[in-house]
């Protein structure tokens, strides 16, 4: 291995590198092991005689090199050297190899791997019950080498030529279109070869195979691209949502990117195993099957607006990410904070009801701030020195953080430079590799403004500023308001370094609206902003209006009162309304604002009506209720709890849901009805609701399939876990009897997600054995574990006790699966502790069984753990220890 040491990188040397690969694959789906030979067009830059490339887990047959000169011939590698810490294979052979083009030749075997990365196996069952065997591809980061030899670094870009030796029963794809097609007698077997075209020139992790049986259903673009979706055999009508999404898509980025979508094709398959949500390989994209099939009859508005944004989002990537790609891992950012930014904006103008920008607070933007308030987080250009690291940074802060200040920089640089300069950047750079400084340049230039010292704030320090409102005085028709920005942390304690943020603010009153924003760079600075003099007791002002700046806003008391009353006059917009009580919970939860003035600030949000605002809502409820339960005392947990009933239910009523559809409902409309029916079965299910979530349960369970539509999907999940709760083991086995008649992927994600509220211990603890039975794919045991620990404080620690007596057996099964599983495992075990000791406990023992690939997902539990133990502390010390406090609550709500 070589170091980049002006970057700190660790790199392959580059003495030989790749532009063409011709790729053969044999795949034995009976064995589960393929054989394959690649033959690497190459560039030889200096006179070496080793050829080192990225490798794992394959067997090496034979190697070698013929140079391109007139007359050369091949020349055998004397040894090959595998080194299995560095996943490399270096070929050396007899001769310096000279100077000049070339083709390297290796011959290999690997194996079909059941662990959802490189060329792995999927098992699913056919239209006849037979379970079947499937193989596909899942690349990115790091595990083209586990299929083929390779320069597996985003930089290495070259073209890829695919054949695929396979059953003549089978279905076979790549990459690109089939170019030939002959049928061939290999190792006995009567087999079909399939060439498919030249790719053009992109990374090693967007290669892409997959071997099955499958229906399809096709469309065109306008545009004349062929997009088709693959499904299960008998279930291709449940590709078309996603169909029709595609195809809007890519005729929506073409014209915003500026350069139309290069391949002659689209295809997107389900995969019954993945690991992540779904892969964007260049003109094969790949998706878990509850991300891509919806069934017309029975999807709620939820998974349409799932399905649709994943689409968006993956179809992003074909340029951002393919097209154009980071140098990279350090901005994998520009990969996904672009494309997350994306799929909020392509899905916004094929369904413009979805109203997926006042959902943007509630969602994208406030994960984003959830994890960049730990001092465990990590800038969005996060350094990565060896290509490893970069699995631990798939997360909020590339994706939904990257979303949150492009969104902020479209808001700035206005739309028309934001999109002339996107067209400039996609222009000069398709096919190549570029790195942030390069898209900052296309913006300045498009927008004539100073973007690289505005964005590198945002980009090149972690964390965000909580911008604090020192003084606000109203006087005639002006509002002088004095503002703070400092660098926030959950925990509430002082940071630990002064930072500053090229801040932009959006500040509004009734008076004032859309003027553009107004940029704080320094610590401090004071603001005058015009107001209404006719009206001064009820003016308001808001600082991040649309909350197009990722921040936290702190108000005066007064500021927050004029908040509330113009939240209940319904002057403020949804997005705005939901930032506003997601910031007064992160504060108190902070220490910033006492937890009693947050929940009377909370109570005036009580008869909310909108969907994206009660998204929020819920959050702070949910929150609370399990920081409380951690560790409060039970007379204050009792009077939160009477508190949520009474909230909820009042809700319930104001909004007036109701269990059927209703013609003249919305898209947010179901949304809502599905959101608050998952509120009244956790703090508000009075008799007659109970009545009815049990009779729809019963005639579910008796025909899931026959009956699906009597407990429809968008609260299908509230209901199991309201009956489960309050049931035993009758009730349990029911549930799990059902799971053996379901067929779809999310029905039985249904049953996962409530099978662990059970009340009782022992069907706990038989519920988290049957997780890691085996008979759970690893894709979804994770989910089996959260609806246990996420039961109950109890569930909660039998959870933890299960996952250190099970840690070995766990280990295990996800080791070499990708790092997001284990993550999911570890949260699953752990968050929701309010306890220093526990938060102790936990870390003594992963420093007993470490987990180098999850360590920075340890340390963010650990460090919220510890910050919610702050919190409950402060809590017991505040009103809410007063029953007087509860009952005047209460009150505020009629």
């Amino acid at each position: 291995m070589a170091a980049d040491k002006a970057q700190g990188r660790v790199l392959l040397p580059d003495a030989v590198l790749p532009y063409r690969y011709s790729i053969r694959l044999v795949p034995d789906l009976e064995r589960f092991v393929f054989d394959g030979e690649v033959k690497v067009e190459v560039e030889v830059h200096e006179a070496t005689s080793e050829v080192t490339m990225h490798a794992k887990e394959l067997q090496f047959l034979s190697a070698s090199f013929q140079s391109a000169e007139a007359g050369a011939e091949a020349a055998g590698a004397v040894e090959i050297n595998q080194r299995c810490k560095d996943t490399t294979v270096t070929f050396v052979f007899p001769e310096v190899l000279p100077v000049g083009k070339g083709v390297v030749t290796v011959k290999y075997v690997g194996v079909l791997n059941n662990q959802m990365a490189g060329f792995y196996r999927s098992s699913y069952k056919d239209i006849h019950g037979n379970t079947k065997t499937m193989a596909s591809t899942q690349f990115e980061s790091l595990d083209a080498r586990r299929c083929f030899p390779c320069w597996d670094e985003p930089g290495r870009k070259a073209v890829f030529g695919m054949t695929l030796v396979v059953d003549p029963a089978l279905t076979a794809f790549s990459n690109m279109p089939e170019s030939s097609m002959q049928f061939v007698k290999e190792g006995g077997k009567h087999l079909r070869e399939i060439c498919f075209m030249d790719s053009p020139k992109m990374s090693t992790y967007l290669v892409a195979i997959v071997i099955g049986e499958f229906d399809f259903v096709q469309s065109r673009t306008e545009h004349g691209v062929l997009v088709r979706v693959y499904t299960p055999p008998g279930r291709a009508e449940a590709g078309t949502f996603a169909l029709n999404v595609a195809t809007k898509s890519l005729d929506i980025y073409d014209d915003f990117f500026g350069v139309p979508y290069p391949l002659p094709k689209l295809d997107m398959v389900a995969i019954p195993e993945f690991a992540m949500g779904a892969m964007e390989n260049w003109g094969l994209v790949t998706y878990r099957e509850v991300d891509l099939l919806i069934d017309a009859k029975t999807a709620s508005g939820q998974q349409k607006q799932r399905v649709c944004i994943v689409v968006t989002h993956e179809l992003a990537h074909q340029w951002f990410g393919n097209l154009v790609t980071m140098a990279w891992w350090d901005d994998l950012w520009l990969n996904e904070g672009f494309a997350s930014w994306c799929e909020n904006y392509a899905a916004n103008e094929i369904y413009p009801e979805y109203k997926l920008w006042d959902q943007f607070a509630s969602d994208t933007l406030a994960a984003a701030l959830r994890l960049d308030s730990l001092k465990t987080s990590h800038p969005i250009q996060v350094p990565i020195a060896h290509a490893e690291e970069v699995e631990e940074v798939f997360d909020a802060i590339s994706y939904c953080k990257g979303a949150s200040v492009i969104r902020m920089a479209h808001a700035v640089l206005g739309h028309e430079a934001f999109q002339r300069g996107l067209q400039a950047y996609m222009k000069q750079h398709q096919y190549s590799n570029t790195e942030t400084f390069h898209l900052w340049g296309a913006w300045a230039d498009s927008s004539k403004k100073p973007v690289k010292e505005m964005m590198s704030s945002w980009t090149e320090q972690m964390g965000f500023p909580l911008v604090e409102v020192k003084a606000c005085t109203f006087s005639g028709a002006t509002a002088k308001l004095t503002l703070e920005q400092s660098w926030f942390l959950a925990s509430g304690e002082s940071p630990p370094e002064a930072k500053l943020w090229s801040t932009p603010l959006f500040i509004r009153t009734s008076a004032q609206a859309d003027k553009p924003p107004t940029m704080m760079s320094s610590a401090t600075m004071d603001v005058e902003v015009p107001i209404s003099s006719a009206d001064a007791s009820n003016e308001f002002v808001l600082v991040n209006e649309g909350v197009r700046t990722p921040m936290r806003v702190a108000y005066t008391a007064d500021m927050r009162a004029r908040l509330s009353r113009a939240i209940k006059a319904g002057k403020l917009g949804e997005s705005d309304r939901s930032a506003l009580v997601m910031d007064a919970y992160a504060l108190a939860k902070a220490g910033k604002l006492a937890v009693d003035d947050l929940l009377r600030f909370l109570s005036s949000y009580c008869g909310e009506k909108e969907y994206t605002v009660w998204d929020a809502v819920s959050q702070v409820l949910v929150g609370l209720e399990k920081l409380l339960m951690g560790g409060a005392p039970v007379e204050m947990f009792a009077r939160f709890r009477a508190f949520a009933e009474d909230f909820v239910w009042r809700s319930w009523e104001a909004a007036d849901p109701g269990w059927e559809p209703r013609p003249t409902d919305r898209h947010t409309d179901s949304l809502l009805r599905g959101l608050l029916m998952k509120m009244v079965s956790r703090f508000a299910a009075g008799p007659s609701w109970l009545a009815e979530a049990r009779r729809r349960f019963e005639r579910y369970i008796a025909d899931p399939e026959a009956n699906a539509e009597e407990l429809p999907d968008e609260y299908r999940v509230p209901v199991f876990q309201a009956v489960l709760s309050r049931g035993g083991a009758k009730e349990h086995a029911q549930l799990k009897s059902a799971f053996t008649k379901l067929t779809k992927n999310i029905d039985q994600k249904h049953v996962f997600l409530a099978i662990g509220t059970t009340p009782e211990e022992a069907l706990k603890k038989e519920t988290l054995r049957w997780a890691v039975s085996g008979e759970i794919k690893i894709q979804d045991f994770f989910y089996i574990m959260g609806s246990v620990s996420g039961s109950s404080r109890a569930g909660l620690d039998l959870m933890w006790s299960f996952f250190k007596s099970e840690f070995t057996h766990i280990h295990n099964m996800v080791k070499t699966a990708s790092p997001s599983i284990m993550d999911a495992v570890i949260s699953s075990s752990t968050a929701g502790y309010c306890s220093t000791a526990l938060a102790d406990e936990i870390e003594a023992f992963f420093e007993a069984h470490p987990l180098p690939t999850n360590k920075r997902k340890i340390s963010q539990v650990l460090e919220e753990i510890r910050t919610n133990a702050k919190f409950l502390a402060r809590a017991v010390e505040t009103d809410l220890a007063k029953e007087q406090f509860w009952t005047d609550l209460g009150a505020s709500l009629r």
